[in-house]
């Protein structure tokens, strides 16, 4: 969808096919899945046992994605919210336009800003995640550190190959 829309999940399959790019469950027994290529997969956990996960491509970073996906799972009790960086496009890869690349760093900080291995101005993803996280109160744990574009033999990538796969990320509650 690439926005900011944020399904609930009250139980195991309900939600299933809802459109929207974040879940958040309490249920125990609920897995929730989002599909990536090179947007970025972004798990959240709480020790209260509230789960959350985003599909963040950058309209959707600049939307709040993960801020709305953090403030429903502070709705649903969460306190101390920690999140993992599943393979997305990593700086080197994503060429981005210059006016773009404007409208994101306003958004989120010229932190975003690079290039790419061929020296054109770039969008950093994982710096994207980590900016919004930041806003949202969210400490980032962990960062797969994979370029989806670079692993080629382990990750679709839409962007550098035409892809139509995807992965999957799930976060589930035991």
């Amino acid at each position: 969808m690439h926005g900011d829309h944020v399904v609930d999940v009250g139980s195991p399959g309900d939600g299933a096919g809802a459109e929207g790019d974040g879940l958040v469950s309490t249920a125990r027994g609920t897995a929730l899945a989002v599909f990536t290529a090179d947007c970025a997969p972004v798990a959240m956990a709480s020790p209260e046992g509230v789960i959350g996960v985003a599909h963040a491509g950058w309209r959707g970073l600049l939307a709040g994605i993960l801020e709305r996906t953090a403030e429903r799972m502070r709705q649903a009790g969460a306190t101390d919210i920690t999140a993992a960086l599943g393979p997305c496009i990593h700086v080197e890869c994503y060429e981005f336009s210059p006016a773009d690349l404007d409208t994101v760093a306003g958004g989120l900080g010229d932190d975003v800003r690079g290039h790419t291995s061929a020296g054109t101005p770039a969008l950093d993803m994982p710096a994207a995640v980590a900016a919004s996280l930041s806003r949202a109160g969210v400490s980032l744990a962990h960062d797969a550190g994979v370029c989806t574009a670079c692993a080629a033999s382990e990750y679709f990538s839409h962007r550098a190959r035409a892809e139509p796969e995807r992965q999957a990320t799930v976060v589930w509650l035991p």
